[in-house]
């Protein structure tokens, strides 16, 4: 995935968005989101090649993990970004997995940016160009290619327009993000097609206190393939966090 951006908004920060293009090789092999774990339930996309996802739910405890290459590919024997991403998933809790990325080596992974968070609390974690993991308290949070400290135009403008979306109604607000991701305005626009390369799928997702209540998916680039409403089971949150 290549851009993400964060939403918290409401009364009380009860309430987060997030909308998301994953941008990769056109003939690398994926698929769509379904139930990847039973237990924690995590509701993923899958990677065919490094078996990992761009963005997972956990849908007991109300969290969302999701990643950014900061530059294509990864070294070899470096580990997969993908399956830290399923690893910090499939926590009990995003207590758990905010101890369990404290307790990683970052280092041994490919450049990544990565978000880690739910309704109430939001994280940001990055080994590019050093390991580091920070919270977010701005209601808005971007993470494209860039390290975390320098965001490109592109990140910087797309979090600038969804900080002007945060105040409309949640069937407005999410039609608005559907659209925002199909942009292509600009000469680095959030939706991009390239010879082998470019935006493949695309996610809008919510969280109300630890429930799902929106996962919208476009299984190719948003300005020309629909969004369509994800197959996501629908279970009640655990206690706990």
């Amino acid at each position: 995935m290549c851009i993400l951006l964060a939403l918290a908004r409401g009364p009380a920060a009860e309430e987060l968005w997030i909308a998301a293009n994953r941008d990769e090789r056109l003939d690398r092999p994926w698929q769509p989101p379904s139930l990847l774990l039973p237990d924690p339930p995590v509701f993923a996309g899958r990677d065919l090649i490094g078996g990992g996802s761009w963005l997972a739910a956990n849908l007991d405890a109300g969290f969302v993990v999701a990643v950014t290459n900061a530059r294509r590919g990864a070294p070899p024997g470096a580990r997969s970004r993908g399956a830290l991403v399923v690893d910090l998933a499939a926590e009990r809790t995003l207590s758990d997995a905010l101890a369990l990325l404290s307790e990683l080596d970052l280092g041994r992974y490919g450049l990544f940016n990565l978000f880690v968070g739910d309704s109430r609390g939001r994280w940001l974690a990055t080994n590019h160009p050093v390991p580091r993991v920070e919270r977010v308290l701005a209601p808005v949070a971007a993470i494209g290619n860039d390290a975390l400290d320098a965001p490109g135009g592109r990140v910087a403008g797309a979090a600038a327009r969804a900080m002007a979306l945060r105040d409309l109604p949640g069937d407005a607000l999410q039609s608005e993000l559907e659209i925002l991701l199909a942009d292509h305005e600009g000469e680095d626009p959030l939706c991009r097609h390239g010879r082998g390369y470019g935006t493949v799928c695309s996610s809008v997702v919510a969280l109300v206190g630890r429930k799902v209540t929106t996962y919208r998916f476009a299984p190719g680039p948003p300005c020309i393939t629909a969004f369509a409403d994800g197959a996501v089971p629908r279970r009640g949150p655990r206690q706990g966090r």
